[in-house]
């Protein structure tokens, strides 16, 4: 069982969660942690945990945030590089042919 779940209540469809987690099966922990949050016979404490481990399955503002910005930085160089050295890029002359004499 993972570090961060020991915390968690004794719960049988949890567990199972938390075994998906572990193996990489973050599509069987969304929609397990849907399932256990509509369910009235959980109880809050359960709920507040499939919260949690749901929450580990998204990616963060952060990461979000970074992602686009350097998306942003990408665009902005790739279009200022285009417009102003697209032309007047140094170009490597291509290679004059090998030419062997015999005498």
């Amino acid at each position: 069982m993972a570090e961060f779940s020991k915390n968690y209540p004794d719960d049988a469809d949890l567990s199972t969660l938390v075994d998906a987690f572990e193996a990489g099966d973050y599509r069987s922990v969304r929609a397990g942690t849907a399932r256990i949050a509509g369910d009235e016979k959980k109880s809050d404490d359960v709920k507040a945990a499939a919260r949690d481990l749901r929450s580990r399955t998204e990616a963060s503002r952060a990461q979000i945030a970074l992602l686009v910005i350097a998306a942003l930085m990408v665009a902005a160089l790739s279009t200022y590089e285009v417009t102003h050295h697209g032309h007047d890029a140094p170009r490597p002359e291509p290679p004059r042919p090998n030419i062997e004499r015999i005498r």
